[in-house]
């Protein structure tokens, strides 16, 4: 009789452990989904800059009255500084995401659901790190510090790449994937405001770097900003569950199965 209990305790707990509270569900076929747009993404945009895309800039110094009112009016030089460290910040903030939900979520949840919470995650920033790179050499955007004396302009192969801002996109991705999932994951924690208010202060402070470092107009920090919001929501949006959550629960005189409202 007690080795039945055991082996029925056992199978029990294989059992909770599948149908756990979640806030989150892999699906195969979504991620597949999902890889494979990033992957043809990164692909179109690897062999666009062997093949199509132009070369180094060729020292050309582009009139300023060719920009549109709204953006001249923000329009810099290029800084060398902030450009580092916006290139730090397209760093620390996924890294950041990353470390603080998986240790919340190591703490309250199963290995299955951190699993679940880098996977989103990497799919996240993928898209994020992928849909700018699709769309700039497409545009062909000169970039703002073109528009100001040569001397100490990077001449590199992308400065004509600056729509849209890929940095601001990177930021406000892991600002919205880390606010969104940790609300889910933990509805009633004390630290939602502040995760929330840090998160959009730093993807800002991103974004406002890359304009003021002479690497992007208003309008594409813009844009990057509001497509990495809609990626970072989408992601873990698509992967919700739709189901009510379900419990386990051993008694006495058996096994309930049950759905918490």
């Amino acid at each position: 009789m007690n080795a039945k209990k055991n082996l029925f305790a056992v199978a029990l707990i294989f059992s909770s452990f599948a149908l756990s509270a979640q806030a989150f569900k892999l699906d195969l076929k979504k991620e597949i989904v999902i890889g494979s747009v990033a992957l043809t993404g990164e692909i179109f945009h690897n062999v666009y800059e062997r093949t199509v895309s132009d070369t180094k800039w060729d020292g050309k110094v582009y009139d300023k009255d060719d920009v549109n009112a709204f953006d001249r009016q923000f329009m810099h030089a290029y800084n060398k500084p902030l450009n580092a460290v916006g290139n730090v910040m397209m760093g620390v903030i996924p890294v950041s995401v990353l470390a603080i939900n998986a240790y919340f979520i190591y703490k309250n949840y199963e290995l299955t659901d951190l699993l679940t919470e880098t996977v989103m995650a990497a799919e996240t920033f993928l898209l994020a790190h992928t849909a700018p790179h699709v769309i700039k050499p497409l545009v062909s955007r000169i970039r703002p510090y073109n528009y100001f004396s040569a001397v100490d302009n990077p001449q590199k192969s992308d400065w004509n790449h600056s729509f849209f801002s890929g940095h601001t996109s990177m930021a406000f991705a892991g600002a919205t994937f880390g606010s969104y999932t940790f609300c889910k994951w933990f509805p009633d924690s004390k630290l939602k405001i502040p995760v929330i208010a840090i998160s959009y202060t730093l993807a800002t402070f991103t974004g406002i770097s890359r304009l003021y470092a002479g690497c992007h107009f208003a309008t594409d920090v813009l844009v990057g900003a509001a497509v990495g919001t809609a990626i970072g929501f989408f992601v873990p949006w698509l992967h919700t569950l739709n189901t009510k959550d379900t419990q386990i629960a051993l008694l006495p005189n058996g096994v309930t199965v049950k759905k918490i409202l």
